[in-house]
C-alpha cells in the first residue's frame, strides 16, 4: 500500500529535531530499554588553569577560606591587574581536593573585543559534563536549565573570570548541590546580591607583598643587593601586580640591569605607563587600562578624563561636581558609577581617589587632542571653586583682616561653610589640595588665582604652622605675583615669608623679605601694605632684642592703621608696642596697652588675636611679678586656643603655665605643662621645641631647681 505521494506506508523515518538517544525499528512488542555503557559516565572536568606566580594576599586567603566553609557564589572584585584571578587560582587550588570537578572560563568582559555570550561558555561547560553535541539545545534558557540539571547533587568548583555583569554570570550559576562558583571582575556586580553572593575586595598589594612578588621574578640575590632602588620600584609602580610583573619581567630579562635603571625609567611619570609592559607586550598596564576605560558609557569616560585633571590627591562630591560643571546628584551617580569599574577608589570619609597608575591614565586621556579644550574648562572651573571655598573660610576665620585678592569682594561663597570649625577642618582637609591647585594654575598661567589661593589660606598657617608647606606655598605665589607684574601682590607674598621666617627664627632672611615688601607697597602707594611691613620689620627688632627700634616701627604702622580708620590694626600695633615696653621692665605701661588691644579683639570677635593677647598680658604680669594674675591670663589664652584649634598659641599657653609653675616652686606642675606642650610643638615641627626639651632634661638632673621664667614672645602678627 502506497500513500498518495507514492510513499510506502511502511517507510521508517526520523523527523524533526531529535534530542538525545533514538530508536529506530519496523515493530515493537514490549518496552524498550537503553543501557549506557560503563565507559559512558559522567566525566570529571578538571579545567582550573595552574596557579602562576602569587605573592603575600594572606588577609584576603583567610577571608576566602572562612567564606569555603559555606559553598556558594563568591564575587572578587579589584581593578585590572590587581591579582584577582591569581589570588582565585591560588585559593582554589588548594580546595578542589574537596570537589567532584573544576569549570572555567574566561568571559573577556574587559578584553577589548567584547565580552562572552553566555551560550558559549554554557556550551563548553555541558560538553565537559559529558553532553553530547547532539543533546545540547539551542537556547540560552534551555542550556542554562540543562546546566542547572547535570550539576545538581554535583559538588563543583566553577570560576567565572573577568565578568561584566550579573546578567552574564547569572546563566552560568550550577544547580543545587554545594558547588562554589567564584566570579572574578573589574566592576562590582551588585546585582549578584539577590543571587547570594558575597564579595571580596582586592586592593594593590602592600610594600611587601610587592617586594616578595618581585623578588619571584628576578630573584632574591638582585633584591638583597638594591633593598632600597627595589622598594622604590614597587612604588612607582603602585604596588599594582601588574605592574611589578612588568617591571620585573623587563628586569628578569636584563640580568646584567641594575634595578636603579628600571627606577629611572618609572620616574619620569609621562612615560611610566609605557614603560610597564614587556617587549613582546603580552604584559601592558596600559591596555589593562585602556580596556576598562572602553567599557565606560560616554558620560562615564568623560568624567574619568576630567577627574584625572584634579591636581591633587583626593576629592569629594562638591569637587567633583565643580570640575565636571554639573549637579552634584548626577556626578555622584558618575563617581558610583567609576567605582564599580574598580576605575576610582572611594574613602570611608566620601572621598575620592585614583590608584597612582590610574591616575595617570586618566591624565593621559584627558590630554588628548580630542579633550583639550574640556580639560582647560574643567581645570578653570576646579581652580575657581577652591578659591571661592578658601576666601570662605578665610572670612570666617579672620573677618578683619584686609584682603588684596577680588574674590573677596565677588559676593560668592562656598555655602558648606557655616563656622569656623568647619572653615579651619577644611582648609586642614585640602591643604594638600590648595597647593597642588596653586601650583597648576601657576603652570596653566592662571597666575592670579595661585597668589590668592597662598593669601586665602593665611588662617591656616598662623593657627596650624605647616612651617614647610608655608614657605613652598609663598614661594610659589610670589612668583606668580611676579608673572601678573602686580607690585601689591608680590608685597603681599613677601609679608606672608616675612612671617613665616619669623616663626622659624630666622630674623635675618625675615628682615630682607620686609624690606623688599616695604619698598614695593611704597612703590605703589598702598599704604595698608605699608602697615604690614613696617610691622614685619618691628617685629624682626622685637625678636633682636631692639625694643627701642621696635617701638618706633610699630608706632610708625599704627598710625597708619589710625589714619586709614582701622581699630584692628590699631590693636595689632599696640599689642606688639605692648610685648616691647614689657621687654624694657615697663610693665604698668605695657599692661594699660594690652588691656586696651585685648579689649578691641573681644569686640571685634577675632579670637585667635584674642588668644595671643592674652598671652602677652600674662607674660607682662609675670615679668611684673604677678603670678597669679599672669596665670589667669594663660589659661583665658589656653581656653580660647584650643576652642579655635590654634595649636601654636595652645602650646605657647601651656609653656607660660610652665613658667608660672617654675616661679612658685611647683615642679610636678611645670613638667606636666612642659611635656604637653612639647607634644604640640613637636606636632608644629616647631623650633621651640628645642627648649622646652632642654628645660625638661634639666628638670630631670634637678628636679626639685626652680627656675625664673625667661621673657621670650613668639614674633606672630
Amino acid at each position: 500500500m502506497q500513500y498518495p505521494d507514492g510513499r510506502d506506508r511502511w517507510a521508517n523515518e526520523l523527523t524533526g529535531t531529535i534530542a538525545g538517544s533514538s530508536v529506530q525499528a519496523g515493530s515493537i512488542a514490549g518496552g524498550v530499554h537503553i543501557t549506557m555503557p560503563q565507559s559512558a559516565a559522567l566525566p570529571t572536568p578538571a579545567q582550573l588553569p595552574a596557579p602562576g606566580l602569587f605573592a603575600d594576599r594572606r588577609d584576603e586567603m583567610a577571608e576566602l577560606r572562612a567564606l569555603a566553609e559555606r559553598p556558594g557564589l563568591v564575587a572578587i572584585t579589584g581593578p585590572g591587574g590587581v591579582g584577582k584571578t591569581a589570588l582565585a587560582l591560588h585559593w582554589l587550588h588548594g580546595l578542589k581536593s574537596d570537589y567532584e570537578g573544576q569549570l572555567f572560563v574566561d568571559l573577556r568582559g574587559f578584553s577589548g573585543t567584547g565580552p562572552l555570550p553566555p551560550d558559549e561558555p554554557l556550551e563548553r561547560f555541558l560538553r565537559a559534563l559529558g553532553a553530547l553535541p547532539d543533546s545540547i539545545p539551542v537556547s540560552i534558557d534551555e542550556q542554562a536549565a540543562l546546566f542547572r540539571s547535570m550539576t545538581t547533587g554535583r559538588p563543583m568548583i566553577v570560576l567565572l573570570d573577568n565578568a561584566v555583569s550579573a546578567a552574564q554570570v547569572r546563566p552560568l550559576l550550577p544547580g543545587a548541590g554545594g558547588s562554589l562558583v567564584v566570579v572574578t571582575s573589574r566592576r562590582r556586580l551588585s546585582g549578584l546580591v539577590v543571587d547570594g553572593a558575597r564579595f571580596v575586595d582586592v586592593d594593590p598589594l602592600g610594600v611587601q607583598g610587592a617586594l616578595e612578588l618581585l623578588e619571584h621574578l628576578i630573584g632574591a640575590d638582585r633584591i638583597g643587593a638594591e633593598r632600597d632602588d627595589a622598594r622604590s620600584l614597587v612604588n612607582l609602580c603602585g604596588t599594582l601586580p601588574l605592574a611589578v610583573c612588568a617591571s620585573g619581567a623587563r628586569l628578569a630579562a636584563r640580568r646584567r640591569w641594575p634595578i636603579a635603571r628600571a627606577v629611572a625609567e618609572l620616574s619620569d611619570e609621562a612615560r611610566r605607563l609605557s614603560a610597564l609592559r614587556t617587549g613582546e607586550g603580552d604584559i601592558s598596564v596600559d591596555a589593562v587600562f585602556n580596556t576598562s576605560y572602553q567599557a565606560l558609557d560616554d558620560a562615564q569616560a568623560r568624567a574619568y578624563r576630567l577627574l584625572g585633571v584634579h591636581p591633587g590627591p583626593d576629592f569629594d562630591v562638591s569637587t567633583a561636581a565643580a570640575l565636571l560643571g554639573a549637579d552634584e546628584d548626577h556626578v555622584a551617580d558618575l563617581l558610583h558609577g567609576l567605582v564599580d569599574a574598580s576605575l576610582l577608589l572611594e574613602g570611608g570619609d566620601e572621598r575620592y581617589f585614583f590608584h597612582d597608575l590610574v591616575r595617570l591614565h586618566a591624565r593621559d586621556k584627558a590630554r588628548e587632542p580630542a579633550a583639550a579644550s574640556d580639560r582647560e574648562q574643567a581645570l578653570a572651573r576646579v581652580a575657581d571653586w577652591y578659591l571661592t571655598s578658601a576666601v570662605t573660610a578665610d572670612l570666617l576665620l579672620m573677618p578683619g583682616r584686609w584682603h588684596l585678592g577680588a574674590y573677596y569682594v565677588s559676593g560668592r561663597r562656598n555655602e558648606a561653610l557655616t563656622d569656623r570649625h568647619a572653615a579651619l577642618a577644611w582648609l586642614e582637609q585640602e591643604r594638600d589640595n590648595l597647593a597642588a591647585v596653586a601650583q597648576e594654575a601657576h603652570e596653566a598661567g592662571l597666575h592670579s588665582v595661585t597668589w590668592q589661593l597662598c593669601e586665602a589660606e593665611w588662617p591656616l598657617f598662623l593657627h596650624r604652622k605647616h612651617y614647610r608647606a608655608w614657605l613652598r606655598m609663598y614661594e610659589l605665589g610670589l612668583a606668580a605675583a611676579r608673572s601678573c607684574g602686580d607690585p601689591r601682590a608680590q608685597a603681599r607674598m613677601l609679608e606672608g615669608l616675612g612671617v613665616a621666617h619669623l616663626n622659624l627664627q630666622q630674623i635675618d632672611a625675615a628682615r630682607d623679605r620686609y624690606e623688599a615688601a616695604l619698598a614695593l607697597e611704597r612703590q605703589a602707594g598702598h599704604r595698608l601694605g605699608e602697615a604690614a611691613a613696617l610691622e614685619g620689620l618691628g617685629l624682626a627688632a622685637l625678636a633682636t632684642g631692639d625694643q627701642a627700634s621696635a617701638v618706633d616701627l610699630f608706632t610708625e604702622a599704627r598710625d597708619v592703621h589710625a589714619d586709614l580708620g582701622r581699630p584692628r590694626g590699631i590693636a595689632l600695633m599696640e599689642r606688639h608696642i605692648g610685648e616691647a615696653l614689657s621687654a624694657v621692665g615697663r610693665h604698668d605701661e605695657a599692661d594699660t596697652v594690652l588691656t586696651r588691644a585685648l579689649e578691641t579683639f573681644t569686640r571685634l570677635d577675632e579670637p585667635y588675636h584674642r588668644a595671643r593677647t592674652l598671652t602677652c598680658l600674662g607674660q607682662a604680669r609675670l615679668l611684673a611679678g604677678r603670678p597669679d594674675e599672669a596665670a589667669d591670663a594663660f589659661h583665658a589664652s589656653l581656653g580660647v586656643a584650643q576652642e579655635t584649634g590654634a595649636r601654636h598659641v595652645e602650646a605657647g599657653a601651656l609653656r607660660e603655665l610652665a613658667r608660672v609653675a617654675a616661679h612658685r616652686g611647683a615642679s610636678a606642675d611645670e613638667r606636666r605643662y612642659l611635656e604637653q606642650a612639647l607634644a604640640i610643638y613637636t606636632e608644629l615641627s616647631a623650633p621651640q621645641a628645642g627648649p622646652v626639651m632642654e628645660r625638661l632634661g634639666e628638670m630631670r638632673a634637678e628636679p626639685s631647681a626652680p627656675q625664673e621664667p625667661p621673657a621670650s614672645p613668639d614674633p606672630e602678627p
